[in-house]
């Protein structure tokens, strides 16, 4: 079963090669944001690029990134173009556990990896793929 986006569309289904989802702050809704390389299908231009904050659902190279990889080798694997520690330095030596899952954003045209410590001497990705629901799961 695929991803469902605001438009309604499957997101398995486009031919994307980029597929983000950012939050329009103003209007209090989620929304989508695809980014086709190369020729529009489905009669869609384009974007520019998508804006900053946007959190990356599909990326090139995503599905060679399971498993612990030296910070470097994700890089060199997959359009994430940096990946930076929260409160921990990351040397390009540096290993990351994906855990299988990946949510990079958009930082100023960038795509960046947030990563925190995990047990093991092991860096991890912020964000994991199924967060609790807090306040009673309302």
């Amino acid at each position: 079963m695929g991803w469902w986006s605001a438009a309604g569309s499957c997101v398995d289904e486009l031919a994307a090669d980029v597929v983000c989802t950012h939050v329009d702050r103003s209007a209090v809704v989620a929304t989508t944001v695809l980014v086709a390389r190369g020729v529009p299908t489905g009669g869609h231009a384009p974007l520019d690029g998508p804006p900053d904050g946007a959190r990356a659902v599909r990326f090139p190279g995503q599905d060679r990134l399971t498993g612990v990889h030296p910070a470097a080798a994700i890089t060199a694997l997959s359009e994430i173009d940096e990946v930076v520690g929260i409160g921990v330095p990351v040397a390009p030596d540096t290993p990351v556990d994906t855990r299988g899952f990946l949510r990079p954003t958009y930082q100023s045209g960038r795509l960046v990896l947030l990563v925190e410590p995990a047990a093991g001497g092991v860096l991890r990705p912020s964000e994991i793929e199924q967060p609790h629901q807090c306040c009673g799961g309302h």
